[in-house]
Protein backbone atom coordinates (compact mmCIF):
# COMPACT_ATOMS: atom_id res chain seq x y z
CA UNK A 1 0.00 0.00 0.00
CA UNK A 2 1.38 3.42 -0.96
CA UNK A 3 2.25 5.90 1.81
CA UNK A 4 -0.39 8.52 2.53
CA UNK A 5 -0.39 12.21 3.35
CA UNK A 6 -3.79 13.84 3.87
CA UNK A 7 -4.90 15.35 0.57
CA UNK A 8 -1.68 14.21 -1.20
CA UNK A 9 -1.97 10.44 -1.11
CA UNK A 10 -0.05 9.66 -4.31
CA UNK A 11 2.04 12.76 -4.82
CA UNK A 12 5.62 11.88 -5.67
CA UNK A 13 4.88 8.52 -7.27
CA UNK A 14 5.29 7.77 -10.96
CA UNK A 15 1.57 7.44 -11.63
CA UNK A 16 0.43 10.26 -9.40
CA UNK A 17 -1.78 13.09 -10.63
CA UNK A 18 0.07 16.39 -10.89
CA UNK A 19 -0.44 18.63 -7.89
CA UNK A 20 1.20 21.94 -7.09
CA UNK A 21 2.86 22.48 -3.74
CA UNK A 22 2.81 25.93 -2.19
CA UNK A 23 6.41 27.11 -1.65
CA UNK A 24 6.14 27.11 2.15
CA UNK A 25 9.19 26.09 4.10
CA UNK A 26 8.28 23.47 6.74
CA UNK A 27 8.79 24.56 10.31
CA UNK A 28 11.93 23.19 11.86
CA UNK A 29 13.63 22.24 8.58
CA UNK A 30 17.37 22.78 8.85
CA UNK A 31 20.08 22.90 6.20
CA UNK A 32 23.03 23.67 8.44
CA UNK A 33 23.92 21.44 11.39
CA UNK A 34 22.97 22.60 14.85
CA UNK A 35 25.74 24.33 16.83
CA UNK A 36 27.70 22.04 19.05
CA UNK A 37 28.98 22.77 22.52
CA UNK A 38 30.28 21.13 25.66
CA UNK A 39 26.76 20.05 26.67
CA UNK A 40 25.78 18.71 23.22
CA UNK A 41 25.13 15.02 22.81
CA UNK A 42 27.00 13.17 20.04
CA UNK A 43 24.97 13.23 16.81
CA UNK A 44 23.02 10.04 16.25
CA UNK A 45 23.01 7.90 13.13
CA UNK A 46 20.07 8.27 10.77
CA UNK A 47 16.88 6.58 12.03
CA UNK A 48 14.08 6.89 9.50
CA UNK A 49 10.45 6.86 10.60
CA UNK A 50 7.93 4.33 9.31
CA UNK A 51 6.46 6.96 7.02
CA UNK A 52 9.84 7.95 5.59
CA UNK A 53 10.82 4.35 4.81
CA UNK A 54 7.38 3.68 3.33
CA UNK A 55 7.55 6.76 1.10
CA UNK A 56 11.12 6.12 -0.03
CA UNK A 57 10.36 2.50 -0.90
CA UNK A 58 7.77 3.74 -3.37
CA UNK A 59 9.96 6.68 -4.41
CA UNK A 60 12.81 4.45 -5.60
CA UNK A 61 10.42 2.66 -7.95
CA UNK A 62 10.83 5.54 -10.41
CA UNK A 63 9.33 8.73 -8.99
CA UNK A 64 12.52 10.60 -9.82
CA UNK A 65 11.62 10.33 -13.51
CA UNK A 66 8.39 12.30 -12.97
CA UNK A 67 8.96 15.79 -14.39
CA UNK A 68 7.07 17.59 -11.62
CA UNK A 69 8.96 15.71 -8.89
CA UNK A 70 12.28 16.36 -10.60
CA UNK A 71 11.51 20.08 -10.79
CA UNK A 72 10.95 20.22 -7.03
CA UNK A 73 14.15 18.26 -6.39
CA UNK A 74 16.09 20.64 -8.61
CA UNK A 75 14.59 23.66 -6.88
CA UNK A 76 15.94 22.49 -3.51
CA UNK A 77 19.28 21.17 -4.82
CA UNK A 78 18.12 17.62 -4.02
CA UNK A 79 16.51 16.92 -0.67
CA UNK A 80 17.36 18.19 2.79
CA UNK A 81 20.33 16.55 4.53
CA UNK A 82 18.14 13.98 6.30
CA UNK A 83 16.06 12.91 3.34
CA UNK A 84 18.94 12.97 0.84
CA UNK A 85 20.80 10.49 3.02
CA UNK A 86 17.59 8.52 3.54
CA UNK A 87 17.07 8.27 -0.23
CA UNK A 88 20.59 6.89 -0.66
CA UNK A 89 20.38 4.49 2.30
CA UNK A 90 16.98 3.05 1.37
CA UNK A 91 18.05 2.60 -2.23
CA UNK A 92 21.23 0.88 -1.07
CA UNK A 93 19.26 -1.33 1.33
CA UNK A 94 16.94 -2.67 -1.37
CA UNK A 95 19.24 -2.40 -4.41
CA UNK A 96 22.89 -2.44 -3.33
CA UNK A 97 24.13 -2.95 -6.89
CA UNK A 98 21.74 -0.46 -8.51
CA UNK A 99 21.90 2.80 -6.57
CA UNK A 100 20.81 4.53 -9.73
CA UNK A 101 18.12 7.01 -8.67
CA UNK A 102 20.47 8.90 -6.35
CA UNK A 103 23.22 8.78 -8.98
CA UNK A 104 20.96 10.24 -11.69
CA UNK A 105 19.70 13.08 -9.49
CA UNK A 106 23.01 14.12 -7.96
CA UNK A 107 24.94 13.77 -11.21
CA UNK A 108 22.52 16.25 -12.74
CA UNK A 109 22.86 18.61 -9.77
CA UNK A 110 26.68 18.49 -9.77
CA UNK A 111 26.80 19.18 -13.50
CA UNK A 112 24.65 22.22 -12.81
CA UNK A 113 26.94 23.29 -9.96
CA UNK A 114 30.03 22.82 -12.13
CA UNK A 115 28.50 24.99 -14.84
CA UNK A 116 27.68 27.64 -12.25
CA UNK A 117 30.91 27.70 -10.24
CA UNK A 118 33.15 27.06 -13.23
CA UNK A 119 32.02 30.26 -14.91
CA UNK A 120 30.66 28.59 -18.03
CA UNK A 121 28.41 30.39 -20.49
CA UNK A 122 26.85 33.57 -19.15
CA UNK A 123 28.31 32.89 -15.71
CA UNK A 124 31.76 33.77 -17.10
CA UNK A 125 30.76 37.45 -17.07
CA UNK A 126 28.16 37.46 -14.29
CA UNK A 127 29.13 38.81 -10.84
CA UNK A 128 29.64 36.35 -8.01
CA UNK A 129 26.42 37.55 -6.41
CA UNK A 130 24.49 35.95 -9.28
CA UNK A 131 26.13 32.58 -8.65
CA UNK A 132 25.44 32.94 -4.92
CA UNK A 133 21.78 33.59 -5.64
CA UNK A 134 21.52 30.57 -7.95
CA UNK A 135 23.08 28.34 -5.30
CA UNK A 136 20.22 29.08 -2.94
CA UNK A 137 17.24 26.71 -2.90
CA UNK A 138 14.07 28.11 -4.44
CA UNK A 139 11.67 25.61 -2.88
CA UNK A 140 11.31 23.23 0.07
CA UNK A 141 12.66 19.70 0.37
CA UNK A 142 10.29 17.41 -1.52
CA UNK A 143 9.69 15.07 1.42
CA UNK A 144 9.54 17.81 4.06
CA UNK A 145 7.01 19.62 1.90
CA UNK A 146 4.82 16.52 1.95
CA UNK A 147 5.00 16.38 5.74
CA UNK A 148 7.43 13.49 6.19
CA UNK A 149 9.75 13.59 9.18
CA UNK A 150 11.04 11.66 12.21
CA UNK A 151 7.53 11.09 13.55
CA UNK A 152 5.73 10.10 10.34
CA UNK A 153 3.56 6.99 10.45
CA UNK A 154 3.57 4.48 7.61
CA UNK A 155 1.58 1.56 6.25
CA UNK A 156 4.39 -0.72 5.12
CA UNK A 157 4.82 -4.31 6.34
CA UNK A 158 7.24 -4.66 9.28
CA UNK A 159 9.69 -6.65 7.14
CA UNK A 160 9.94 -3.83 4.60
CA UNK A 161 10.43 -1.24 7.33
CA UNK A 162 13.24 -3.24 8.92
CA UNK A 163 14.87 -3.82 5.55
CA UNK A 164 14.67 -0.14 4.63
CA UNK A 165 16.27 0.93 7.92
CA UNK A 166 19.17 -1.48 7.54
CA UNK A 167 22.29 0.66 7.01
CA UNK A 168 24.66 -2.23 6.29
CA UNK A 169 24.74 -1.80 2.51
CA UNK A 170 25.06 1.98 2.69
CA UNK A 171 27.92 1.71 5.17
CA UNK A 172 29.68 -0.93 3.08
CA UNK A 173 29.39 1.32 0.02
CA UNK A 174 30.81 4.25 2.02
CA UNK A 175 33.67 2.17 3.42
CA UNK A 176 34.67 0.81 0.02
CA UNK A 177 34.57 4.22 -1.63
CA UNK A 178 35.86 6.45 1.17
CA UNK A 179 38.77 7.76 -0.93
CA UNK A 180 36.16 9.25 -3.24
CA UNK A 181 34.31 11.29 -0.62
CA UNK A 182 36.54 11.85 2.41
CA UNK A 183 38.55 14.68 0.74
CA UNK A 184 35.33 16.62 0.12
CA UNK A 185 33.88 16.65 3.64
CA UNK A 186 32.96 20.22 4.60
CA UNK A 187 35.25 21.58 7.29
CA UNK A 188 32.42 23.60 8.83
CA UNK A 189 30.13 20.57 9.08
CA UNK A 190 32.91 18.35 10.45
CA UNK A 191 34.48 21.04 12.64
CA UNK A 192 37.96 19.95 11.57
CA UNK A 193 39.35 23.20 10.17
CA UNK A 194 39.34 22.08 6.55
CA UNK A 195 38.71 24.83 4.00
CA UNK A 196 36.42 22.58 1.93
CA UNK A 197 32.82 23.79 2.05
CA UNK A 198 29.42 22.27 1.25
CA UNK A 199 26.91 24.31 -0.74
CA UNK A 200 25.07 25.77 2.31
CA UNK A 201 28.32 26.91 3.92
CA UNK A 202 29.67 28.09 0.57
CA UNK A 203 26.69 30.43 0.25
CA UNK A 204 27.55 31.95 3.63
CA UNK A 205 31.26 32.28 2.75
CA UNK A 206 30.47 34.05 -0.53
CA UNK A 207 28.84 36.92 1.35
CA UNK A 208 32.26 38.45 2.02
CA UNK A 209 34.43 37.66 -1.02
CA UNK A 210 32.37 35.78 -3.53
CA UNK A 211 34.77 35.88 -6.48
CA UNK A 212 37.70 34.43 -4.51
CA UNK A 213 35.54 31.74 -2.92
CA UNK A 214 34.16 30.73 -6.32
CA UNK A 215 37.63 30.32 -7.81
CA UNK A 216 38.77 28.24 -4.87
CA UNK A 217 35.79 25.90 -4.76
CA UNK A 218 35.02 25.59 -8.45
CA UNK A 219 37.76 22.97 -8.93
CA UNK A 220 36.37 20.87 -6.06
CA UNK A 221 32.90 20.80 -7.58
CA UNK A 222 34.35 19.98 -11.00
CA UNK A 223 36.22 16.95 -9.63
CA UNK A 224 33.14 15.60 -7.85
CA UNK A 225 31.07 16.13 -10.99
CA UNK A 226 33.59 14.34 -13.20
CA UNK A 227 33.83 11.28 -10.98
CA UNK A 228 30.08 11.07 -10.42
CA UNK A 229 29.46 11.32 -14.15
CA UNK A 230 31.64 8.26 -14.69
CA UNK A 231 29.79 6.36 -11.96
CA UNK A 232 26.40 7.18 -13.43
CA UNK A 233 27.62 6.28 -16.94
CA UNK A 234 28.79 2.88 -15.68
CA UNK A 235 25.17 1.81 -15.16
CA UNK A 236 24.91 1.45 -18.93
CA UNK A 237 25.41 -2.10 -20.12
CA UNK A 238 28.20 -1.23 -22.55
CA UNK A 239 30.07 0.69 -19.81
CA UNK A 240 29.61 -1.73 -16.92
CA UNK A 241 32.67 -2.14 -14.75
CA UNK A 242 34.32 1.09 -15.93
CA UNK A 243 33.81 2.99 -12.66
CA UNK A 244 36.36 3.15 -9.83
CA UNK A 245 35.91 3.31 -6.06
CA UNK A 246 36.68 7.02 -6.30
CA UNK A 247 33.90 7.44 -8.87
CA UNK A 248 31.43 5.65 -6.59
CA UNK A 249 32.49 7.74 -3.61
CA UNK A 250 31.62 10.87 -5.57
CA UNK A 251 27.94 10.04 -5.02
CA UNK A 252 28.34 10.50 -1.26
CA UNK A 253 30.50 13.58 -1.89
CA UNK A 254 27.74 15.07 -4.05
CA UNK A 255 25.02 14.36 -1.49
CA UNK A 256 27.18 16.00 1.18
CA UNK A 257 28.05 18.98 -1.00
CA UNK A 258 24.45 19.68 -1.97
CA UNK A 259 22.81 19.31 1.45
CA UNK A 260 25.57 19.35 4.06
CA UNK A 261 27.35 16.60 5.98
CA UNK A 262 25.53 16.81 9.31
CA UNK A 263 23.60 13.57 8.75
CA UNK A 264 26.18 11.69 6.69
CA UNK A 265 29.11 11.83 9.12
CA UNK A 266 27.44 10.27 12.19
CA UNK A 267 25.73 7.66 9.99
CA UNK A 268 28.44 6.58 7.55
CA UNK A 269 31.74 7.84 8.95
CA UNK A 270 31.66 7.29 12.74
CA UNK A 271 32.47 3.59 12.80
Amino acid sequence: MMPTVPGQELLGHPYAPVQVLCPVWPAGQRILPAPSGPASLPPAALALSDGEVDFLWWFIQGSIMDADVRARLNAHWGMCARHALGFFCVEAAFRPHLIHGSAILYNELMRRADHLLGGHGLYSVAPASVARHRLRPSGPCHMCGLGYGPGSAGNAPPERLAHGRDLANARAFADESRDGWRPYVCGQCAGNGSDVLCRPHLIAAMEHDGATVLRHHGATVSRISGHLGRFEHAFRWDSRGTDSAEDRGALIAAIGWCGGWGEILPTLASR
